[in-house]
Parts: C-alpha cells; structure tokens; sequence
C-alpha cells in the first residue's frame, strides 16, 4: 500500500519530469532549426563565394568586363552577380541564396600598375645583372631569360617568363635571389600606355604640343616650392608656375619631342614625352639629381609623388663637361614603354658609383648603366641600386600605366 507520501513524490516528479520535457522538447526543436538555418546559410555564403571567385575570374581574363550582370544554378541554390565601376577600381556584388537563407560577397578589384615592380622588363638585350647591382624589390622579366653574370642581389620575388642565363647553377652567376625566383610566369606590356598617359595630361593637365617636325626639346625643373620651371624653343626666357596652375590633374608631357628633367617635386605629378623614335622624340632625359622634398624614407607621411613616362627612352645624361657626376639619386616610377630606363657611359668614365632609384622602374629593354669586365665588375660607369618604393603597393602617381590587369585590394564577407 503506497502512503501519501509517496504518493506526493511520485506526482511531484511526474510533474517536474512532464514541464522538463516540454522545455528539451523545445531545446531539441529549436537547436534543429538553429542547424538547418545555419546549414542553409553556409550553402549560401558558399554559393557567394564560389559566385565572386567566378566573377574576378572573369575580370581577370576581361578586363573591360566593367558592367557584367550573371545568374545562375550552383550547388542546388541560385547566385546573382554584379559589377560595376567605382573611379578606376571594379566593384563585384556577389549574391548566393539556398532555401530562403542568403549571404553577400563584396570584392573590390583595382588596377596592377606597372608602379607595383622595382623593375619591370620585356627583354633583356645584351646588359646583364652584374656584381654591384642591387634591386629591393618585385623584379619581372617577360619575354626572355634574366642575362647573369657575377653577384647581382635581388631582395624581392624575382619572376621570369624563360629562366635564366646562364642556367643556374653556373660558375660565372651566382646571383642572390633572397625574395625567391619563379620562372613560367608573363605579364605583357600594353601598347598604349604612353598615349594613355598624354591624354591625361590633354584632357586636365597640360601638353607643350611641338608646331612641327623638327628638333622639340622642353626643360623642366620641378621645386620644392610646390612651382615648376620650363622653357621651350620658342621661349626666350625661362617660366615657373605652380604645378597645380599649370597642370591642375598633375599631369604635363612633350607630344613629338623630347623632355629634359631636374630638382625636387613638391606635391604629385606624372611627367613624360611621346613621339617617334626614328625623329629623336618620345625621351626623358635627367639632367640632375630628381628628389621629393619630403623623403619618404625619412617622412613615412610624405605625399610627394613622382612618374616619369617615355614612349621611348629614359636616360641619365652625360654632363657636359668634367667633372663626371659621382652618384645619381632618382625618386620616380619610371616608364619607358618602347626603350629603356638607362644612362650614358663611354670607355672615357671612370667608376663612378651607383644610379640609386628610389620607387620603380619598367621598361621594354633593360638599359645599361656601366661598361663591365667578363667577371661582372663594373670599370665604367655606374652600379644599379634600385629600391622600391612601398607607397607605390596602393597608391600611383597621377594616372600612371596599367598593366592592364586588376587586382584583388579588399574581400568583404
């Protein structure tokens, strides 16, 4: 016979036991839909995903691919995927969804610029890397193999389309590839990126248009005022205005001539020359010394920023009378599209130290900057030390040359 007691407890327990199970009844329901939810929503986060790497894959393979509008089926969801332009930069909204549940997938895509490369070069000709020169710094050659001779460093990635010459490892090359080296790898220089860059300067900065076919030779020294000094043929005396008043999107070029360039650049400006070959023009010659006036070596703040652009040819110039400059320091991205970046050396120089630049260099042809012995020393000339500028990594000097590409600067989930 069960006493009241007992009989309290047991109710007592059926009713905790009944009130318990309703509550995990309700735990173990909603701990299920919590699942299914986050279930749905990682299909669709990776259906977004997968959707934007197929969108920047096609902006990679296209880059006019400016206003692309897909959708499609993937992974039993659906994907939406858009694109449009932002300034110079390619915005990608990417959209996945499975079974009600969706997610968003921003990326942001910006233009490769040559700017990116210590040194940028398509061939290399007869100069090689040589002891003595130094490059910190990406360091890409494209269309054949790195020319190599004695102890030249390379503190970046060093890539190749063709290898190397001689094939490492070799006797007479013992280069030092502390960034590492990869070969198989192309990045072609576009054709237009001079012209590119003068129409810039056409449509909001400013032209010295030569009236003919003849000689065309524009001087232009840059001050630390924040002015610019220039002369033309057709002046008789020189002029300085503000860079702002003269070139208000800060880019100025010689069209069918040549530009001679010097001193110390307040503010931001790409400057450049174009024109034919076979007549002399298309060239940038550095007269002297080209610094900003805040270095950012010392002033990691500076905003002072540099482009020097050829159709043809940049060179550093033979002074005109000994004594021979000891030791050049340019701080610049320079493009020199169909030539080269390099500088006059005759048998009659001695060694005269090193030609240090400091931001980028791209050219087609890699230039020389010395005569050298069969071991790789310099005995005429100069060394090369090139050092880049990690500013250039997000940010350019006033529409400077693309490579035509894009990439990756943001990757919002």
């Amino acid at each position: 016979m069960v006493g009241k007691g007992s009989l309290l407890v047991i109710l007592g327990f059926s009713l905790i036991f009944g009130i318990a199970s309703r509550y995990w009844n309700r735990m173990s329901n909603a701990a299920i839909d919590n699942f299914v939810q986050y279930y749905n929503w990682t299909n669709a986060h990776n259906i977004a995903v997968s959707a934007a790497n197929i969108a920047a894959d096609s902006v990679f393979w296209n880059p006019q691919a400016t206003h692309l509008s897909l959708s499609g089926s993937f992974s039993d969801g659906v994907y939406t995927i858009s694109t449009q332009l932002s300034g110079s930069n390619i915005v990608i909204t990417s959209v996945g969804r499975y079974q009600g549940a969706s997610d968003t997938v921003t990326v942001i895509l910006q233009p490769y610029y040559f700017s990116r490369f210590a040194v940028y070069t398509s061939v290399m000709g007869g100069v090689y890397w040589a002891t003595g020169d130094t490059v910190w710094g990406r360091y890409h050659n494209e269309q054949d193999k790195i020319n190599l001779l004695g102890s030249p460093v390379f503190y970046g990635k060093v890539t190749s389309k063709l290898g190397t010459n001689p094939k490492l490892p070799s006797k007479s090359a013992t280069p030092q590839f502390y960034g590492g080296y990869q070969s198989g790898v192309s990045i072609p220089m576009p054709n237009t990126s001079a012209a590119d860059a003068q129409a810039a300067a056409a449509s909001g900065g400013f032209v010295f248009n030569n009236p003919g076919n003849g000689p065309y030779d524009v001087y232009l020294t840059l001050n630390s005022d924040g002015t610019v000094t220039y002369r033309t043929p057709s002046m008789a005396r020189d002029s300085t205005v503000a860079l702002t008043v003269l070139a208000p999107n800060g880019v100025i070029f010689v069209n069918k001539g040549n530009l001679h360039l010097k001193g110390t650049l307040n503010g931001q400006a790409t400057v450049g020359a174009t024109g034919s070959s076979g007549l002399g023009f298309g060239n940038v010659y550095i007269e002297d010394d080209v610094l900003y006036s805040r270095d950012p070596q010392t002033y990691p703040n500076s905003t002072d920023m540099l482009g020097i652009v050829a159709e043809n040819n940049v060179t550093v110039r033979k002074p005109s009378t000994p004594p021979y400059k000891h030791d050049w320091t340019i701080d610049a991205a320079i493009f020199a599209q169909k030539g080269q970046f390099n500088a006059y050396v005759d048998n009659g120089y001695p060694v005269l130290g090193s030609i240090k630049v400091f931001g980028s260099i791209s050219n087609y042809q890699l230039g020389a900057t010395a005569i050298g012995d069969n071991y790789g020393n310099v005995i005429h000339g100069y060394s090369s030390n090139y050092r880049f500028d990690s500013r250039l990594e997000t940010a350019t000097p006033p529409s400077y040359p693309s490579t035509g590409r894009f990439q990756v600067v943001a990757w919002r989930e």
